[in-house]
């Protein structure tokens, strides 16, 4: 059972890593931003998660390398290379797993603009470069697809996120997941940015019904022009979902 658990938690992990890919850390939820034609931004995030389920109790400890460069001023090419460790323990038995999960490769184009409001489309694969074989990785590639709505004002911002993920898998696991959320964001003053994120996933998991949903409250501050660092806490809202996770991330432009 623990090992089970440990495979869906990782497998589940990489395509989340992948699927949102460029969210403003610690968001889940895409806003439509992108770099401009000919700028990078390197985004590395780590998130340290634990949950509890019957007798056993899974800690987990997830980084994740997203860089970006701007084809254009509407158009951004971003990788993701994401690390995951993942323990259960319970009973006396401890089992452990980690290394690389599964690379993501995405294109994220803003194709409207209209004042305030704004609209992106992200398409995007994963490779099959994760260790199945220790609920690294799916063990197969896989397709995604998002789209991206944004509506900014003064010092507010509001983002609608809707998904549809590939989840091929080797783990008998639902190979389709669709993903809803929504953000807010709040700026009280020039370099801090207040975030909240409400927000669901299907369970990979055929025997649950119930969506793995969560609710993040966190903050963004700007050290420099270039320079960003963000923390936050996710939390759990229905039993598929990770009870308590905490959110740390740095992110630089050039």
């Amino acid at each position: 059972m623990r090992h089970r658990l440990a495979e869906r938690a990782l497998a589940v992990l990489a395509l989340l890593y992948t699927a949102p890919g460029l969210a403003a850390h610690p968001l889940i939820t895409e806003d439509t931003g992108t770099q401009g034609r000919g700028h990078w931004q390197l985004e590395l995030t780590a998130e340290s998660g634990h949950d509890e389920v019957k007798d056993a109790e899974h800690d987990a400890l997830d980084l994740a390398a997203a860089l970006a460069y701007g084809l254009r001023d509407d158009l951004d090419l971003v990788f993701t290379l994401p690390y995951a460790r993942s323990e259960i323990g319970g009973n006396g038995m401890t089992t452990a797993a980690d290394g690389l999960s599964d690379v993501g490769v995405d294109l994220k184009w803003r194709f409207l603009e209209h004042g305030p409001l704004s609209v992106a489309l992200k398409t995007g694969f994963t490779l099959a470069s994760g260790d199945e074989s220790k609920g690294l990785g799916a063990g197969k590639a896989n397709l995604a697809g998002s789209l991206v709505a944004s509506y900014e004002t003064g010092p507010w911002g509001a983002h609608l996120h809707l998904g549809y993920f590939g989840n091929r898998n080797v783990y008998d696991e639902r190979d389709r997941i669709r993903h809803a959320s929504i953000a807010g964001t709040y700026l009280p003053m020039d370099r801090l940015k207040l975030v909240a994120d409400l927000g669901t996933f299907t369970s990979a998991d055929r025997s649950v019904d119930e969506n793995t949903s969560f609710l993040t409250l966190g903050m963004v501050y700007t050290i420099g022009d270039d320079f960003d660092i963000d923390a936050g806490v996710k939390h759990g809202l229905t039993d598929p979902e990770t009870d308590t996770t905490l959110l740390f991330g740095v992110t630089l432009r050039f």
